[in-house]
Formats: structure tokens, sequence, C-alpha cells
């Protein structure tokens, strides 16, 4: 994360804001939060947080509340709606102390329905840490949403949910539940490598990524985008993609 600070604040096309869909740290310990309230609060964007399973919820909210103000005040129960773009973008917590499952409370469930309810036929867009749902991962899937099935009942009874985006995972991996596309995002440190069977605990050390979502028209468009060196970009030269005899 620390060198993909500078690359996001070097972007040509700026974004709106940069979400971090959790683990914000490692060990939840205050001088994890220090160094990361100083890289955070070294973008030059609007910040929206929510906690992962290694966060600790009131370290997280001490350090990191004046960086993202839409967390509140109760470390328990931290959700909040940002509606100042086509699509209204809502965060909630699903992590729980002292495990590395997810768990949706029930007053993070009945503000959500609100929410949805209140929205309208607005397109919605939910970002968590847990997936809500399994994937296949033989790693990950075990440390799911445990209750992600209520989720998934609200995907059900309104049809402006359409999208969800998780981290947790550390890889990119996209499935569908009726309207909605649910993803998790690759990691901006390491990456957990997509084993259907292997259960062990790997990680390696591909490159770190990020996805970007652009509002064209009235889609929504996500796609990755790399967050170490890379060589280019170049303009394509025919001469040199397709050569002719007379190159």
């Amino acid at each position: 994360m620390p060198t993909s600070s500078p690359k996001l604040n070097a972007l040509q096309e700026r974004p709106d804001a940069v979400v971090v869909s959790g683990d914000i740290v490692n060990c939840g310990r205050p001088e994890e939060y220090e160094v990361a309230r100083q890289i955070l609060g070294s973008l030059n964007y609007p910040l929206y947080l929510i906690p992962g399973n290694h966060d600790d919820k009131a370290l997280f909210l001490e350090y990191l509340h004046p960086l993202c103000p839409q967390l509140g005040s109760d470390a328990q129960n931290m959700h909040y709606a940002v509606d100042d773009f086509a699509t209204r973008l809502l965060f909630i917590d699903s992590s729980r102390a002292g495990t590395s499952k997810g768990w949706l409370t029930e007053e993070t469930i009945k503000w959500l329905e609100a929410q949805l309810f209140d929205g309208g036929d607005k397109p919605a867009t939910v970002f968590m840490h847990h997936p809500p749902l399994p994937l296949g991962n033989a790693q990950m899937d075990p440390i799911a949403c445990e209750n992600g099935h209520r989720l998934l009942a609200l995907v059900e009874r309104f049809p402006s949910l359409t999208r969800i985006f998780c981290g947790h995972n550390h890889s990119l991996t996209m499935t569908q539940y009726r309207q909605a596309i649910i993803s998790t995002i690759p990691g901006t440190v390491h990456q957990v490598p997509y084993f259907h069977e292997d259960t062990r605990p790997y990680y390696d050390l591909s490159p770190a990524s990020c996805l970007m979502h652009r509002q064209v028209d009235e889609q929504w468009v996500s796609y990755q985008h790399p967050l170490t060196h890379y060589a280019g970009p170049w303009m394509y030269d025919e001469n040199i993609s397709c050569p002719t005899e007379d190159c």
C-alpha cells in the first residue's frame, strides 16, 4: 500500500473517491493504524473505508474516523451511505471480533433494508469485507460471511441492488446472484491463489492491483488496474504489429 498511494495520486484520469474494503492493518495494533493513517492520508481523494477481520474495530474508528467521518461514532455498528453519484454506495461492516469469519448484525441488515427501500429504483452497490456466498475457493470459503444469505435475501427483494464488492479473498473473483454481480477484489499487497480443492493457507506476491469503477451512461463498468510498475503504455504502430514485405 505505501507504493500504491503515489500511483493512485498520479493517475491521469482521476477517480472521484477511493474505497478500501477492510483489513487496513494485519494485527490490529495502534502502531499499525498510525502508519495506515499516514499512508491513507496521503491520498488526494475522498476516502470510504470499512473494516475487515484483521482490524480492531475500536482502533479502526479512533485512527481512521478523521479520514472517513461517515463511519460515525459507534465502533460496533459502522455503516453509511454515499448518495453523490448515479449509483448509491452502501458500506457495511461484516467483521466480527475474535474470528476471521464474517457476520452481518441484525442492525446492519435492518439498516441496509431501509436504505434499499428508501432508494427506490436508483441502482445501489454494497461494499463489505467478506463475500456473502461461497466462491469455490477452498482456502477462503470457510471464512466467508456466515449469514450472507441474509444479504442475498435482500438481493432477491430489491432489484436495485445490482453489485456487491468485497475484499477478504485477495483475488479477483466474480459471480452473479440474481441481478447482482458479486466480486472480490485483488489485494494491494499479497494475493491468495484460487484453489478449488487445496485448503492450505497459500499466498503469493503476484502483482498488486485494484478495481476501477466508471459510470458509462447508465452502466457501471469495472476494470482491473495494476498498482505495481510495468512497461508502457505505448502507441500502436501498424508497421510493427502487422509488418509487410516493404518493411
